[in-house]
């Protein structure tokens, strides 16, 4: 198998292959990491024929991985394999010491073996809800976004300054913040994957309470369709209260970790993941 970088043209076969895993991913999805990282995206070939990929996104001293996906009539071949080191090997040259993941149960088995470990489930939750509004909940403004990667990145652990920018210029009308006497405590990030809004990133600087008030003043502008979001099992206080309002567990992966001990993407603060491969 030879390994190339992903580029636009191959943007039908990624989105095929995760079409096949069932996955919701979007074109814009996979745009977003080819601005984030040109070189970061990988195909792998035989015979010049695309048989799998994988996708990685560094953050300064740590990293993730994500989209490991081989064709089904090429498993067992070792590929996948080939592919998680090649991605690894590419993100330690970037200075990564920490490489994370979220894997689904049938890959954990080749992750232990490249030397990651689990470190909790990451939950996929869905669910229908009626919104509410306040005045403490308001549209996200082009002007917010300095203070937000500020804050973002003082709970996530690295700089996603990019990514954040590039979602709220896809939708903005699907970005809110919290604020309350000119101070924005929380806010929260939606996209659309078809008949779906996924929610994420969803971070809080403050308590559960008003993480309440700012899902229901985000349902309110989403006309009742199904959300999504993926949450860590660690954050209790998201999971409680998006089980409160009738989300339910559909699926889960396992948030792994090899190298360098670190707790970054792990505050309770992030109450929901930006996306499975890029934390």
């Amino acid at each position: 198998m030879q390994i190339r970088t992903m580029t636009r043209e191959d943007l039908d076969f990624a989105l095929a292959m995760t079409g096949a895993e069932g996955w919701s991913s979007t074109r814009h999805d996979f745009e977003e990491l080819l601005e984030y990282d040109p070189h970061g995206c990988f195909i792998g070939e035989v015979d010049a024929k695309p048989i799998g990929m994988v996708c990685v996104v560094p953050y300064q001293k740590f990293g993730f991985i994500g989209n490991l996906i081989v064709d089904k009539s090429c498993r067992g071949q070792q590929c996948g394999k080939t592919l998680m080191e090649h991605a690894m090997h590419y993100l330690r040259n970037q200075g990564v010491q920490s490489i994370l993941l979220d894997g689904v149960p049938k890959a954990v088995t080749l992750y232990e073996r490249l030397g990651f470990k689990k470190i909790c489930k990451s939950l996929r939750l869905e669910g229908v809800m009626s919104g509410k509004g306040s005045r403490d909940v308001r549209l996200m403004r082009q002007d917010d976004l300095t203070l937000i990667t500020r804050l973002d990145a003082s709970l996530f652990g690295g700089r996603r300054d990019q990514f954040l920018r590039m979602r709220y210029a896809a939708h903005p009308e699907y970005c809110k913040v919290l604020e309350i006497d000119g101070k924005i405590h929380g806010y929260i990030m939606g996209s659309i994957s078809g008949d779906a809004v996924r929610i994420g990133p969803w971070v809080m600087m403050k308590s559960n309470t008003f993480a309440e008030r700012l899902l229901l003043g985000f349902a309110q502008g989403v006309a009742k369709k199904t959300l999504k979001a993926g949450v860590l099992e660690t954050n209790t206080e998201s999971l409680d209260l998006l089980h409160k309002y009738g989300f339910k567990e559909v699926s889960f992966s396992w948030r792994m970790a090899c190298g360098k001990d670190t707790e970054a993407t792990l505050s309770t603060r992030l109450y929901a993941i930006c996306c499975p491969a890029r934390g």
